[in-house]
C-alpha cells in the first residue's frame, strides 16, 4: 500500500508519545517505584558520571529521536490499517517496539553495562535482565506512547475546513508564448486533474484532491505531462472553495496562471466549476441560495477568461447529493429522502443557472454534463429486491431529468409531490435545453451494483459494461454523448481496463451514437478513493497516468499510444459530432 505521510505531524507524535512515557513513569518512579528507568538508562550510557539534568536531557533527547523514529514508521505502515479509533491503533503498534525493546534492546543494554571487553555468551544473557517491575514499566511506558501516538497521527491529508492553507501559484518557468492554438473539430482524447473538495467530519475536515497530490505546487508539470501524453482536452476544475471567498469576492490568482498556460499552449480545458464541494461560507447543499451564487461564479469565471468555451458547470449531480444526502459520507451527511430530494434539486437549480449566465457571456458555450453511469441489479426474483432496484434505477435519472428537462418516472414524481417539490419540477420541465449540451457518462469498475438479499447494493465489476449503461442514457436523452472519466485502481490491470474502455466506445459510436470524446480520469494518482474519501487515510489509489512523483504508469504509455494510433485516422481527425457542436 502507498501511502500520503505527514512527517512532521509523525514527527510531534513521536516526540510528544516520548515526553509522555516519561512524565508518567518519572512520576511513577519519583513515588518509589522500581521500574525501568529508560531516559536514566540512554543518558547514563553517555554520561556516566553526569549530573541529573545532564544525564536526563541526554536521555530525553535519545528517547524522543526514537520515538520519532517509529512514529515515522507507525506512519508510514502501520496508520489505518484496519479500522479501530486512531488511538487503538497506536496502543496496538506499541506491542513491536514494545517486543523489540524487551529481546533485544534491554539485553543489550544489560551488556554494555558489564564494562568489560570480552563476555562469554550464555542463553541467559540474551533474555531481559529486567525484574518484573522493571518489565511492566517497559511494556507501560510503551502503551502510553502507542496511545499518545495515535491520538495525535490522525488524518495526514486535507485541512480543516474553517482554515484552509495559505496557497500560491507560481509559474516556475516562463509561459508559452504565441497566439492560442486554434480550436478543432477532432475527437476528444481527454484527462483531467481530480479536483474533489468535499468537507466530512459534519463540515470540520476539508479534503481537497489537488492540494493533497501537490497539484498546486506542480501544476504547470502536470499541464506538461498532459501535453506529453497528446490529450486534446483537459478536464480542470479551479478550486471554487478556495476561489469564491463571498458575493462579488474572487480569488484569481489562483486561476489566472493556469488558465493562461492552458490558452496559450493547450490543452483544451473543460472548465469544472463546482465539483462535490461547496466553500465554507455557502454551507452544503441542503442550502436553496446554492444556485443564485454559483450562477455569480459562474458569470464571473466565463467574463474573466472569454475565451473558455468548454464547460461543466456541475460534476456528476447525482453523485453528489447521494454521497452528501442519502449516503451521509460527505457535506450535510444526511441518510434521508427529503435532504436527498432537496441537494437534487439545488445541484440541478445551480447547474441551470449557471449554464445559462456562462452562455450569457459565451453564446456558443460547450456544456459537458458529467454525471457517473449507474446501473442497479436485483440478485434474485424477490419482489422486495427488484423494488429496490427500480427505485435505485429512476433514482440515478433524477437530476439530468430536471437539467434535460424531461418526465420522471411515476415513482419518482410521487416521491417528489409527497415532499412539496411538484411546482418546482414543473418548472424544470419548462425549461429550454441549451443545444450545446453533452451528456458526459462516467464509469468505473463499482459503477454497475448488485442489490443483495438484505437490500443492499455491493459493486459488481464490469458486468455489462460502459456501452451497455450509456446506452441506457443515450436512450432516454438522445443528447451528443461523451465518455467522460473511467480509471482502475488495480493499476496492473489498468492497461487492459483502459483498452476495454476505449472498445466500448467504439462500439457505441459504430451504433450510430454522436460521441466526442473518450475520457481517461485522471492525470495523476488519487488520494483516498478507493473509500470515496470518506476518511483522510492518505491511501494512495494507482489509478493516475502518473504517479505523484510525476513518473508514468504503463496505462499512461498506453494511453499515449492509443491516442497517437488514433488522432490521425480520419474519422478522429474530423468528427462530424464535434463539428456540429462548433458550428
Amino acid at each position: 500500500m502507498i501511502r500520503v505521510v505527514a512527517l512532521r505531524k509523525a514527527a510531534i507524535a513521536g516526540a510528544v508519545g516520548a515526553l509522555a512515557w516519561e512524565l508518567v513513569l518519572r512520576s511513577v518512579i519519583l513515588l518509589g517505584v522500581p521500574t525501568f528507568d529508560i531516559v536514566r538508562t540512554l543518558g547514563t550510557l553517555a554520561l556516566p558520571r553526569g549530573p541529573t539534568f545532564a544525564w536526563w536531557s541526554v536521555g530525553m533527547i535519545a528517547h524522543a529521536l526514537v520515538g520519532v523514529c517509529w512514529a515515522v514508521f507507525y506512519a508510514y505502515f502501520f496508520w489505518a490499517q484496519f479500522d479501530r479509533k486512531p488511538a487503538l491503533q497506536g496502543l496496538v503498534f506499541s506491542a513491536v517496539p514494545a517486543v523489540l525493546a524487551l529481546f533485544v534492546v534491554a539485553p543489550q543494554l544489560g551488556l554494555i553495562e558489564l564494562g568489560s571487553d570480552q563476555v562469554r555468551l550464555t542463553f541467559d544473557m540474551l533474555l531481559p535482565s529486567l525484574s518484573a517491575m522493571e518489565i511492566a514499566g517497559l511494556l507501560a511506558g510503551h502503551a502510553i506512547f502507542g496511545l499518545v501516538v495515535g491520538a495525535i497521527y490522525t488524518r495526514p491529508v486535507g485541512y480543516r475546513a474553517d482554515r484552509p492553507p495559505e496557497i500560491r501559484l507560481c509559474a516556475t518557468r516562463a509561459s508559452r508564448n504565441g497566439a492560442r492554438r486554434p480550436q478543432n473539430a477532432g475527437f476528444i482524447f481527454a484527462t483531467g486533474f481530480e479536483c474533489s473538495y468535499p468537507t466530512v467530519e459534519h463540515g470540520r475536515w476539508r479534503r481537497d484532491e489537488m492540494h493533497e497530490t501537490r497539484h498546486y505546487a506542480f501544476w504547470q508539470r502536470d499541464i506538461e505531462l498532459a501535453r506529453e501524453i497528446g490529450v486534446t482536452h483537459l478536464r480542470y476544475g479551479p478550486p471554487l472553495h478556495l476561489v469564491f471567498e463571498g458575493p462579488g469576492k474572487f480569488r484569481w490568482d489562483l486561476v489566472d496562471e493556469p488558465m493562461a498556460e492552458l490558452e496559450l499552449g493547450g490543452p483544451e480545458p473543460i472548465v469544472d466549476l463546482c465539483h462535490f464541494g461547496l466553500p465554507s461560507w455557502l454551507g452544503d447543499f441542503q442550502n436553496p441560495d446554492i444556485a443564485a451564487a454559483l450562477a455569480e461564479y459562474a458569470r464571473a469565471f466565463a467574463t474573466r477568461y472569454p475565451w473558455a468555451r468548454y464547460y461543466t458547470p456541475v460534476n456528476e449531480m447525482y453523485v453528489c447529493a447521494k454521497m452528501s444526502a442519502l449516503d451521509g459520507l460527505w457535506n450535510e451527511q444526511r441518510r434521508d429522502e427529503p435532504s436527498f430530494l432537496n441537494a437534487v434539486f439545488n445541484l440541478a437549480s445551480a447547474c441551470a443557472r449557471m449554464t445559462d449566465a456562462i452562455l450569457e457571456v459565451r453564446p456558443d458555450a460547450i456544456l459537458v454534463n458529467s454525471e457517473s453511469g449507474e446501473f442497479y441489479q436485483p440478485c434474485c426474483p424477490d419482489e422486495e429486491i427488484v423494488a429496490r432496484a427500480e427505485v435505485e434505477n429512476e433514482r440515478r435519472f433524477l437530476p439530468l431529468d430536471l437539467l434535460y428537462a424531461h418526465e420522471v418516472s411515476d415513482r419518482m414524481l410521487g416521491m417528489i409531490c409527497e415532499h412539496g417539490r411538484e411546482e418546482d419540477y414543473r418548472r424544470f420541465l419548462a425549461r429550454r435545453v441549451p443545444k450545446r449540451s453533452v451528456l458526459g457518462v462516467d464509469y468505473y469498475e463499482w459503477n454497475e451494483k448488485l442489490i443483495d438479499r438484505e437490500g443492499n447494493p455491493r459493486a459488481l465489476g464490469e458486468l455489462f459494461g460502459w456501452s451497455v449503461i450509456a446506452s441506457q442514457y443515450w436512450r432516454r436523452y438522445r443528447r451528443t454523448m461523451m465518455h467522460t472519466e473511467t480509471n482502475r485502481i488495480d493499476a496492473s490491470d489498468a492497461q487492459r481496463w483502459l483498452w476495454r474502455q476505449w472498445h466500448n466506445v467504439q462500439h457505441v459510436r459504430t451504433a450510430g451514437v454522436p460521441l466526442i470524446g473518450f475520457t481517461w480520469y485522471s492525470l495523476t494518482d488519487q488520494i483516498d478513493w478507493g473509500i470515496a474519501i470518506r476518511e483522510a487515510t492518505g491511501r494512495v489509489d494507482p489509478s493516475g497516468l502518473f504517479d505523484l512523483n510525476r513518473d508514468p504508469r504503463p496505462v499512461g504509455l498506453s494511453y499515449k499510444h492509443l491516442i497517437d494510433m488514433h488522432r490521425d485516422v480520419p474519422e478522429y481527425r474530423h468528427c462530424p459530432a464535434v463539428e456540429e457542436l462548433m458550428s
